[in-house]
């Protein structure tokens, strides 16, 4: 049967391929879209440049499309990831793909090699005699020492450690120092790395090998240090140039505006260690960090011993100790944050050539009124304060559910069952109302109207509608205002009201509340509706590096932060080049999985960006809230809370 070839008519039906090009094309028109106006967004928040003598500028802003596109911020990270560790070569082509060591690195089963060496020929004698021995001398960590012996010769054929040495001359092994790195570099320690080990089979490390590996590492951080930040704070310069259309000369200072955090190794108020990081809120990269520490486990061991023993010699040992100490601060946990915003600002002009005049800040912390206690930028430059959206919606969520426990205590019930009682779901629901109003307006009026709107909403009843501040128009939210523009009857508040509350019962508790998170200084700062999102999502990465229920030294914590930036700022597919910094060479296989893994990591993203998926999730908690709340109430209340019963 001879099979011809369909024809193409125009009523044909499109070929698979065909349609999911098209699909392709309208997911990224629908995506070039939203950058675009995210984009437009950002623009309110452009940075005034530098207005001191060494740096000044009255440049006109141009559009937003000319200079950025739309790009989006995975697609700044992947740029600056191709432009920095390619060193401006297209990673793409072959001449570039020849430059990676082709590293052949593996699990081998011996007794697999064996049987091959055994079928090879003596290159002395010629007869098939030989054997593998890997026992004749003991293992170097994870580094075999390999001898082929022949019967016949009666002497070895080949011996040598299957490994090469770290940077050639040393008498360490390269791939145990980078299993130290990978590592650390994983968040795992000595014993989870000998753990792995013992269930792998593998030889191992002994621990006092596996920190003496990772004391040698931490000797290079402070260069590490400013690979990572020299790179990042010049491609952050480079944006903001193109984006403000003007020229920065090498000396010339930028005024930026920062999101400013800080995070602790352990959870509560008495961690030694603290951390402190800056984002640029424009290209979304941390620009500096800080780690704050109050102890050091070779002060309190050693030097307490020899203080007790021998305090003759404990002077001359502190001398030289101080130089490898690992405590640089002297104060409480809570201070932490504040102190090391000290010194990321007042060192942001010499090192970074930045000045951070604007703080986005959460609000828990009095980092703002000490930076410009301190003024680190001289008298003339003030530095402006803007709230975190989610951290200031999240005081009302916080606000209510103190409010409903102290009436517990003195025999009020405000969260029992019933319509119209303060459940923990009418709460998360009210403090979704509450982000709501805040970002979908842009001056503060309209978002005082719009916070006191939802709670009188929620107040309404058929006998007592109270929807006028509620948005007019067929578009509204609110049911009663979008019947009566199209002259309808509006509907049973019963059915319609998704949050109904007592008012009778609860307005007094919470006008109160309401007042206090709608006034004009709060809601002013609030105005450009950004949040510290890039900073918990770094927070995150840090500690994925650095367990919080483990006790690390402060050098394991820089370590971990600085990788952690490195991959937040240039994509996973920067381990490569953390690798290289450090002297290991990487093969086809680190940028192999590095790629996949920053695919997979922006494919994640997209997708939690959709629409779609986002409504999906919100059914879902609320569903799932819903349900734990029914179940509590079914088995008469609480059974478990702190001093209850």
């Amino acid at each position: 049967m001879v099979r011809t070839k369909p024809s193409t008519t125009r009523g044909a039906p499109k070929s698979k391929k065909k349609r999911t090009d098209q699909v392709k094309n309208r997911w990224k028109a629908k995506k070039s879209a939203q950058s675009a106006s995210v984009l437009t967004d950002v623009r309110e928040l452009v940075p005034v440049l530098g207005s001191s003598a060494s740096a000044t500028f009255s440049a006109s802003i141009p559009s937003t499309e000319n200079i950025l596109g739309t790009k989006t911020r995975s697609e700044f990270k992947k740029e600056s990831y191709e432009r920095f560790v390619s060193g401006g070569v297209d990673t793409k082509s072959s001449a570039a793909a020849e430059t990676l060591v082709k590293t052949q690195r593996g699990v081998v089963d011996f007794s697999e090699v064996d049987s091959m060496v055994a079928s090879l020929c003596c290159p002395q004698c010629k007869n098939k005699c030989l054997s593998l021995c890997t026992d004749s001398r003991p293992t170097s960590g994870l580094a075999v020492f390999a001898q082929v012996n022949c019967s016949s010769c009666e002497e070895p054929v080949y011996e040598q450690y299957l490994a090469t040495k770290f940077k050639s001359k040393t008498k360490v092994f390269d791939m145990n120092r980078q299993a130290v790195y990978s590592s650390l570099a994983c968040g795992l320690g000595a014993t989870t790395f000998r753990n792995f080990c013992e269930n792998m089979d593998l030889a191992g490390l002994h621990h006092k090998t596996f920190h003496t590996h990772a004391s040698q590492l931490f000797t290079q951080l402070e260069e590490f240090r400013k690979h990572v930040f020299s790179e990042t704070v010049a491609y952050v310069r480079e944006v903001h140039a193109r984006y403000c259309g003007t020229t920065l000369g090498v000396d010339d200072t930028l005024n930026i505006i920062v999101s400013y955090d800080g995070t602790w190794l352990t959870r509560g108020h008495s961690s030694h260690i603290g951390v402190g990081c800056a984002v640029d809120l424009l290209t979304g990269l941390c620009v500096d960090a800080h780690v704050m520490c109050t102890y050091c486990q070779v002060c309190e061991s050693t030097g307490q011993k020899l203080f007790q023993e021998k305090p003759e010699e404990y002077a001359a040992w502190l001398v030289d100790h101080l130089d490898k100490c690992e405590v640089n601060y002297k104060g409480s946990s809570g201070m932490m944050e504040v102190e090391a915003a000290r010194v990321i600002w007042r060192r942001s002009v010499n090192t970074n050539k930045l000045r951070y005049t604007t703080l986005l800040s959460d609000g828990d912390s009095k980092t703002f009124t000490e930076l410009n206690d301190i003024k680190p930028y001289g008298e003339d430059i003030h530095i402006d304060k803007e709230e975190c959206v989610n951290h200031v919606s999240k005081r009302l969520g916080t606000a209510l559910r103190n409010m409903v426990t102290d009436c517990r205590k003195r025999g009020v019930t405000l969260g029992g069952r019933g319509r119209g009682q303060l459940t923990g779901n009418a709460i998360r629901k009210l403090q979704i109302y509450y982000n709501r109003a805040i970002r979908s307006n842009k001056d503060v009026c309209s978002m005082k109207k719009a916070i006191m709107a939802s709670l009188y909403h929620c107040f309404s009843t058929d006998e007592n509608p109270q929807h006028e501040l509620c948005p007019a128009g067929e578009s509204s939210w609110c049911f009663f205002q979008e019947a009566l523009a199209k002259h309808q009857v509006p509907g049973p508040h019963k059915h319609l009201i998704h949050t109904p509350l007592n008012e009778e019962k609860l307005a007094a508790h919470l006008l109160p509340i309401y007042e206090r998170l709608s006034e004009e200084h709060l809601l002013s700062r609030c105005v450009s509706g950004k949040t510290q999102n890039a900073n918990e999502c770094l927070h995150s990465l840090i500690w994925s590096r650095c367990a919080k229920d483990h006790f690390a030294s402060r050098s394991r914590v820089e370590f971990a932060v600085l990788t952690a930036i490195r991959e937040f700022n240039f994509g996973p597919a920067a381990a490569a080049d953390s690798a290289q910094f450090f002297g290991f060479q990487t093969g086809h296989h680190m940028k192999r999985l590095g790629a996949a893994r920053m695919h997979k990591r922006v494919r994640n993203s997209l997708k939690a960006v959709r629409d779609k998926q986002s409504k999906r999730r919100d059914k879902v908690r609320a569903a799932k809230s819903k349900r734990l709340e029914e179940l509590v109430q079914l088995e008469g209340g609480p059974a478990y809370a702190a001093g209850m019963f």
